[in-house]
């Protein structure tokens, strides 16, 4: 099954700073690996925090707009499902200032999802640093 129209609405939604809609899609504590890094997310108030701050500096880099592809979706025992997609975020000039490969892992029943996990194997970027997930002081 393609979840992209899925995850596109959520990056869209988290762009546009309705971070809330995207929150509701995950279940806390929200255990985020980045790299060889682990944050474990307490609550959806500290996510939606986190996602501010990433968009913050999304908007530093100079991105106003996303595009999201899935690259491969496994389903797993029972319901479950792990979904990797690529985001790629672009300037108003249309390129591309940043792009993260990541994986999410939950159920989608109904086309609703509910994720429980995240890992963010890549992160390219032209403008930025590799986010740092400060899950105490979000």
């Amino acid at each position: 099954m393609d979840y992209t129209s899925i995850f596109q609405y959520m990056a869209d939604r988290h762009i546009e700073g309705h971070d809330i809609i995207m929150a509701r899609n995950f279940k806390f504590p929200l255990p985020i690996f980045i790299k060889d890094r682990v944050s474990l997310v307490p609550s959806e108030e500290k996510f939606c925090n986190i996602l501010a701050e990433f968009r913050a500096t999304l908007e530093l880099a100079g991105a106003v707009s996303v595009e999201v592809k899935q690259v491969d979706a496994q389903h797993q025992k029972g319901e479950g499902v792990s979904i990797s997609i690529v985001k790629r975020f672009f300037n108003p000039q249309g390129v591309n200032v940043c792009t993260t490969h990541v994986t999410y892992f939950g159920k989608v029943i109904a086309n609703k999802p509910t994720f429980h996990m995240v890992e963010c194997t890549e992160f390219t970027s032209m403008n930025m640093e590799e986010p740092v997930m400060d899950c105490q002081n979000a």
